[in-house]
């Protein structure tokens, strides 16, 4: 049943007659006699996580090999690299940057693959692909000749799966990136995962473009937990006059130079501290801000830890449209996949009641065209952007 409904990771109590002395990452075929239909997954018996079989795809019941374990596995997973690469080809203006490879929704599970200007990074997740490193490395560079393509695996997820460690492999200098015609430059020292989050990227373009489109003030902004400014600079961009930037992490030199690099120097402003203590400083200095953009990292990885992720965004969202302007935006995005929709637009309403506020949602989206999902049930759906306009009329 759970193949069925789509899932694709499996525990070793969902099949029956598991044969015994896998290795870690062994590629097998599983066969579903209730569907009759068979399939290509690896396993890992090492792996410390719950889920140690992967389903990589469904074949033809009759398919058979006569090549080894390692042949077919290498052909296979050739194939779906070129696949995944050629099925983002339609997206004309992801053509300078994109994420290539989406682990399990490109039926690769534990594969991710960004694309930037001069580079290429790869992270490996899984037993059965780290086998085959520099076949994905080869493989990736034929179709990317003009790219450096480097590793830069996450090492807490390597960890779940026993894997070993590598020598993260190095940019020389910076990172950089072209999206919805801005330009950024991350420095190697503040890097983090791969380095730049694509995900988020139609929902900056929407935002920006509904900003021109409304007769609002745009004097100030606010980019809160602002990482290298992605979302400040589609602000400046739409016409706000300028924009405060506040992350805890050591992001300044990286936020002022692209202010700089897009011609915005003079109307950004970054300020490293803890967003809540911002918050609460900027309600006492009794600062206000005609549109703020919280975007936050995950405030939960499990759903053990849901009901305290939602009072997290609650807290937040409270805060925040405390120092909004009275007719104002406030975008409430999440990048937490046990939120949905209803319950981040819950703490939003909540927050709201709590200040006398009154709401209209403009606007909502998801992850971008690159970041490829069945349906709104896909584990692999976690982007949420919700655009409201606060008054107090």
């Amino acid at each position: 049943m759970k193949v069925i409904r789509g899932e694709r990771e499996l525990s070793e109590k969902d099949i029956e007659d598991l044969p015994k002395g896998l290795i870690p990452g062994e590629w097998i075929f599983l066969f579903d006699a209730s569907a009759q239909q068979k399939y290509i997954a690896y396993v890992n018996p090492r792996a410390e996580i719950f889920f140690k079989i992967k389903l990589i795809k469904s074949v033809e019941k009759n398919t058979a090999t006569t090549d080894s374990e390692i042949v077919f596995a290498e052909n296979t997973l050739a194939s779906l690299i070129n696949q995944a690469i050629s099925a983002r080809e339609k997206y004309i203006d992801y053509s300078s940057g994109l994420r290539l490879i989406y682990g399990i929704n490109d039926s690769i599970p534990g594969l991710i693959v960004d694309k930037y200007k001069k580079y290429i990074l790869i992270q490996i997740n899984t037993a059965g692909i780290d086998r085959f490193r520099e076949l994905i490395r080869k493989t990736i560079q034929a179709r990317n000749p003009n790219h450096e393509v480097l590793f830069f695996d996450n090492e807490e997820y390597r960890k779940a799966e026993v894997l070993p460690s590598h020598e993260r492999e190095s940019i020389s200098d910076y990172l950089e990136i072209s999206e919805n015609g801005l330009q950024y430059k991350i420095p190697r020292v503040v890097m983090q995962k791969v380095g730049y989050y694509y995900d988020h990227r139609e929902n900056r373009n929407k935002l920006k473009n509904l900003i021109q489109r409304l007769g609002i003030k745009k004097e100030k902004g606010l980019d809160l937990f602002s990482y290298v400014g992605s979302w400040g600079l589609h602000l400046l961009s739409s016409g706000v006059e300028s924009v405060v930037f506040v992350d805890q992490g050591q992001m300044q030199e990286a936020v002022m130079g692209n202010i700089a690099l897009n011609d915005f120097t003079g109307r950004g402003e970054f300020v490293r501290m803890d967003v809540f203590k911002y918050l609460d400083l900027a309600k006492t200095e009794n600062k206000k801000f005609n549109i703020i953009v919280s975007d936050p990292p995950a405030f939960t990885k499990s759903e053990k830890n849901k009901l305290s992720a939602l009072q997290g965004y609650e807290k937040l969202h409270t805060k925040a449209l405390k120092i909004l302007e009275d007719e104002g935006l406030m975008v409430a995005a999440s990048c937490t996949h046990y939120v949905s929709y209803e319950e981040l637009d819950k703490t939003m309403q909540e927050a709201a009641l709590k200040n006398g506020q009154k709401l209209q949602l403009l606007d909502m989206g998801g992850q971008g065209f690159d970041h490829p999902m069945s349906g709104l049930n896909d584990k692999s759906f976690y982007i949420k952007y919700l655009v409201y306009y606060i008054s107090r009329g």
